[in-house]
């Protein structure tokens, strides 16, 4: 599997963030223990008018009950798999509507990228170069337009278990954008992600996720040349 597929399906993987990116952070009941109906849920990582439609009962899954802890919009994810014999980690972060993304290969930055609002900032460590590019839209609107355009449905949900390791782990299967992502949990805990397109599988193992989200990642270092295309 080549980067471009990895990076696709690290792309779909992290666009279930959006489906219960709720604002208000309203507390539950005993009727309702996420504190949120299964109907319109605002994107706050995104547009503030970019609100989806969330498929009924995807609250009570694994997965929305995962998401649904990081409701104000901020999320610290790190990842490792491995890709033609090198081992890759993966670090992701969202804060509204900034984002940030980095790939390590062997212990070294092969580069990082962030968003804020609508520019894309891909900043090349080795030359200390970033590239700026204006967006059509932020990250938010992009999500919630493949989510609505995609139609999310529980009917497409796939539950099961899978064994990675020699352990079993409950696993909730979802598609989006033609892709599969299949979140594996340890109890309520997510332990792996596995994202399947045109066939091909990439397995990533969580290593850390945290609700801290450090500001400083979205910062452009000062002694790199900004070049505007």
């Amino acid at each position: 599997m080549n980067i471009k597929k990895l990076l696709t399906i690290l792309l779909i993987m992290l666009l279930s963030l959006a489906l219960v990116a709720c604002g208000g952070g309203g507390g539950g009941n005993d009727e309702n223990p996420n504190g949120q109906g299964d109907e319109i849920i605002e994107n706050n990582g995104g547009d503030e008018n970019g609100d989806i439609d969330v498929p009924e009962g995807y609250l009570a899954t694994k997965t929305g009950k995962f998401y649904s802890q990081f409701t104000d919009g901020k999320m610290y994810m790190e990842y490792e798999t491995e890709m033609e014999g090198m081992k890759m980690t993966m670090i992701s972060a969202t804060n509204g509507d900034k984002s940030y993304s980095e790939t390590i290969m062997d212990g070294m930055s092969v580069g990082s990228s962030i968003i804020i609002g609508e520019e894309m900032y891909t900043i090349d460590h080795a030359s200390k170069m970033v590239m700026k590019m204006d967006l059509t839209m932020t990250t938010g609107e992009m999500t919630a337009e493949i989510i609505e355009e995609e139609d999310v449905s529980m009917e497409d949900l796939i539950e099961g278990t899978r064994i990675i390791e020699g352990k079993t782990y409950e696993t909730e299967e979802w598609v989006i954008e033609g892709a599969s992502t299949i979140m594996c949990f340890d109890g309520n805990d997510l332990a792996y992600m596995i994202g399947v397109v045109d066939g091909m599988e990439s397995i990533l193992k969580v290593i850390e996720i945290s609700s801290d989200v450090d500001d400083s990642l979205f910062e452009i270092p000062a002694d790199y040349t900004v070049m505007e295309f």
